[in-house]
Order: C-alpha cells, then structure tokens, then sequence
C-alpha cells in the first residue's frame, strides 16, 4: 500500500474526513507506509516543533503603513528571502521588511519569490475555476 492509499483508506472509514490525529494514529505503526514521513524521536520533534513555533512568532508581527491615497496596508515587520536560505530545511533567516525595502538587489529576489509564491497558489487552485481571470493574470507575469 502506498502512503496515498493508506492516506485515502483514513479518509474512507472516516466519512470522506482526514484529520492530521488520525494520520500519525495510523502512522505509529512501523508497517505503516506513512510510518516514514514522521520524525518519531521525541527530542528531535520536540526541537522541529519549536522551530515551527519561532517561525509563526516571526511572521505575526505586522506594521501598519499607509500608502499613497491614504490607502492603509499591513505589512509583515520580517520577512525571508530565497536567497538567503541554506540548503538545511530548518535554515531559513528573516530580515527586517525596511531593509529587504532599501536594498535593490534584495527586493528584486523578494519579488521574485512573491511572484513564486503566487504560482504555487495557482497550481494549487487551478482547480477552482471561478478564478481564472486570476490565474490567467499570474501566468502573465
């Protein structure tokens, strides 16, 4: 049985549901296909589960700037750039948005990454065709 299948199986006896619990319920089990994808040593999850944490702690603080107009925006206080990730998944630094803001060559690997992100939002809505007019403006970019 493959991980999607056994993925697919949970789904199954659960009405249609997959809830994360039920997954790493049925991925203790060293049999399991999905036994793999789960760090099962407590200290090194417990030390991903922080990294997580101080990765959430980082993003929630936003400023509020007000644009041209008197358009108001909040903006994220840190944010991380491609370029400065290391090849470690646990390795991703953050800067201050004013100094990512002052530097040309930063803010064109920020925008970049932006515009990234905003093609995995449309791979991963594709589906949704009520926005295509939105999909088809990213593919233009």
């Amino acid at each position: 049985m493959t991980q999607l299948e056994a993925l697919k199986a949970i789904a199954a006896r659960n009405n249609g549901l997959l809830r994360p619990a039920d997954v790493v319920e049925e991925a203790r089990d060293e049999n399991s296909p999905l036994h793999s994808a789960f760090c099962w040593d407590d200290s090194e999850a417990a030390r991903l589960f922080r990294l997580d944490q101080a990765q959430r702690l980082i993003r929630k603080f936003k400023v509020v700037v007000e644009e041209s107009k008197g358009k108001v925006v909040e903006v994220p206080v840190f944010i991380g750039v491609s370029s400065d990730r290391t090849s470690t998944k646990d390795e991703n630094p953050y800067r201050l948005a004013t100094d990512v803001a002052k530097d040309k060559n930063l803010l064109a690997v920020a925008e970049n990454d932006a515009l990234e992100q905003l093609k995995a939002l449309k791979n991963r809505y594709n589906y949704l065709k009520k926005f295509q007019q939105l999909w088809d403006l990213i593919d233009s970019l």
